[in-house]
């Protein structure tokens, strides 16, 4: 913590280094996203501010800098401490009449604020080869000082704690990775400490993260006031919320009616179970959003192939899951699309019994996808037994998985109790991983997303910083394409960014572990937008087109040093439309710094479309390396 209260009973002058101290007189307090291994923006005012009893005097000093300031009375003091080049460590030291407090090891550097959801919270721990990155990830001079969870319906003077972390193999497993690449990527480049001021929450819209006054602005949040102003109690019936979900998660990890009841076994009789065809969505069969379902499939050995051993290849499957063959568990883990050895000693002769428990969140639970080939196969690949067909499946064996209310979506809580505080601490600028919450309300979103960072700039008083933001990458089963398209609207705005993702993502997975990628992207726009330096940031960018007979030539921005197939073969994903709006798979060929597409089927072309699906398989690329950005040369609504 770095709320400090200071009293004293005592005619004594008192040096304070720790970060809790109550004197009875002063009732002192700093905010608490000051504390040892701080980093405080270069180039700008510094301010230092707190509470104290009214007309209590304070001073702040910092590198032979010394500001006098008084509390006021609402008990807030602040001082403006002068601008500073990159230097350190320094000692910022707060001082009353009767006290003295010392944050060490404080850097004068950069500071982003980084913000979103779950793929902005997603940890170094859980990325790719997380090891390691954690191993190499010695960069005392990256601090990150994470924002606790807290909601609020009204503006909060304060944090609820946290500390600044210094970079170390131990501490960046907890960092975000997004923010950590980033960060990493912006020090080696610029040779400056780097703090990340790190305020996310997963599964979190935008709305929750802007401020009421703000959100009043737009049609459909013009009774946020009557909203926020009922007498229920959010932040109690939060907690409350938390029990519920403890109990889920709980639930969880110890469920275990099925294997009571011997679900897994091949005797099970399970003729009343409801069927499905494979591939299999949770959603699809309506199951509970949160809950465990359990499939079974019956496959046949004839007695010529009993020698040999199997592999089973079940398909991708989302989430957690447990994988039985005639009651034996072979097999579990989350988001796995692997091939299971089965012994031959585990066969018999005639029927033989595959048992899956799955586990679905949010209504994610997937068993396999149109992509897969699911297949029992023997190791010599004589005998190939299909998965696909008919599956049995049954969501009422295991006890029921209860989900809370989300207080954390409603409008403006996050912003009140997570970014207000935060306010007016000297930022860089903001880095921005959020909208798969958003995405069903896609052409809302054009609106929102500027309505927050405008929100933030307006309050910061900074001008127009940095807002650089991730583009979602593809997902199945989503319309992602329209909210890619809505998140892009923000780049008509000043100083704003768009690291693309289409590449990197995960189809299968809302929380793709290849997080590198991103952080460095958005590292590249920072060093254009915010650091001014004279390169290619993005990937090529639609800029206008012309038909010309039966073809429609593309021209595009950020071209680089030039247009190529990132595989050397014909570019993918380009389609096109005559009037009658209907798309047909084109010929799209590099000439120069145009697109030309083409089809056949389209006599009279009128519009283009590149990468305008839910997971496209991209490979038009500048040489620099970033993939171009999705696009749609037509306003259909469809």
């Amino acid at each position: 913590m770095i709320q400090v209260f200071f009293r004293y009973s005592c005619i004594c002058f008192l040096l304070i280094t720790t970060s809790a101290f109550t004197s009875i007189d002063e009732d002192i307090s700093v905010a608490k996203v000051f504390s040892d291994n701080m980093v405080v923006q270069q180039g700008l005012r510094i301010p230092v501010w707190g509470y104290a009893q009214p007309g209590v005097k304070i001073k702040v000093r910092l590198a032979g800098n010394t500001v006098q300031t008084s509390a006021g009375n609402d008990r807030r003091w602040v001082a403006h401490l002068p601008a500073m080049p990159y230097s350190g460590p320094h000692v910022i030291q707060v001082s009353g009449k009767h006290f003295t407090l010392n944050f060490t090891n404080v850097m004068v550097g950069e500071v982003w604020l980084a913000s979103g959801q779950s793929n902005m919270e997603f940890s170094v721990g859980s990325v790719v080869d997380a090891e390691n990155v954690a191993t190499q990830a010695n960069f005392p001079m990256i601090r990150e000082f994470r924002v606790p969870k807290r909601i609020s319906k009204t503006p909060l003077p304060d944090l609820d704690g946290g500390n600044w972390k210094i970079c170390d193999s131990e501490n960046v497993r907890e960092f975000s990775a997004v923010a950590y690449f980033f960060a990493q990527a912006i020090h080696l480049k610029r040779k400056v400490a780097i703090g990340i001021i790190h305020a996310s929450w997963g599964g979190t819209p935008v709305e929750a993260w802007t401020s009421a006054d703000k959100l009043k602005t737009h049609a459909d949040f013009q009774k946020i006031d009557t909203l926020l102003n009922t007498s229920e109690d959010w932040v109690q019936l939060q907690a409350l919320s938390y029990k519920i979900d403890s109990i889920r998660d709980q639930t969880m990890l110890t469920a275990d009616e099925g294997i009571k009841q011997r679900v897994h076994l091949p005797d099970y009789a399970d003729a009343n179970w409801q069927r499905t065809s494979y591939p299999i969505k949770t959603l699809g069969i309506k199951a509970p959003p949160y809950s465990f379902t359990w499939f079974r499939k019956t496959i046949t050995i004839s007695d010529a192939d009993l020698g040999k051993d199997f592999k089973l290849l079940p398909g991708q499957m989302i989430e957690s899951n447990i994988i039985y063959f005639n009651g034996v568990e072979i097999g579990r883990g989350m988001y796995q699309n692997k091939s299971y050895p089965i012994s031959k000693s585990l066969i018999r002769s005639g029927k033989n019994v595959i048992a899956i428990r799955l586990l679905s969140q949010w209504g994610n639970g997937q068993l396999g996808n149109s992509h897969n080939n699911p297949m029992f196969l023997s190791l010599d690949s004589t005998v190939k037994i299909s998965l696909e067909g008919e599956w049995l499946f049954n969501s009422t064996i295991e006890p029921p998985l209860h989900k809370a209310v989300d207080y954390q979506n409603m409008p403006s809580v996050l912003f009140n109790a997570m970014i207000n505080p935060l306010i007016p601490y000297p930022i860089k600028g903001v880095i921005w991983y959020q909208g798969e919450t958003n995405s069903g309300r896609y052409n809302q979103y054009k609106v929102l997303q500027p309505l927050l960072f405008n929100d933030w700039r307006t309050r910061w008083k900074l001008g127009d910083f940095p807002f650089l933001f991730v583009q979602l990458p593809g997902l199945v089963e989503t319309s992602w394409q329209w909210m890619r398209e809505a998140q892009a609207a923000s780049l008509n705005y000043p100083n704003t960014g768009m690291a693309v993702s289409i590449d990197v993502g995960d189809a299968y997975d809302l929380h793709p572990r290849n997080k590198k990628p991103i952080g460095e992207r958005l590292a590249l726009l920072a060093q254009k937008i915010a650091y001014g330096e004279n390169l290619v940031s993005t990937g090529p960018s639609y800029k206008s087109s012309l038909v010309i007979d039966t073809t429609i030539h593309i021209q595009f921005n950020n071209v680089g040093s030039g247009l190529i197939s990132s595989d050397n073969t014909p570019l993918k994903n380009f389609l096109i439309a005559g009037k009658d709006h209907v798309f047909y798979k084109a010929d799209a060929r590099i000439v120069g710094d145009e697109i030309i597409v083409r089809s056949p089927q389209v006599g009279q072309p009128v519009a283009v479309r590149y990468a305008w699906e839910a997971i496209p398989t991209v490979n038009f690329y500048n040489k620099e390396g970033l993939p171009a950005v999705p696009f749609r040369t037509d306003d259909w609504h469809q």
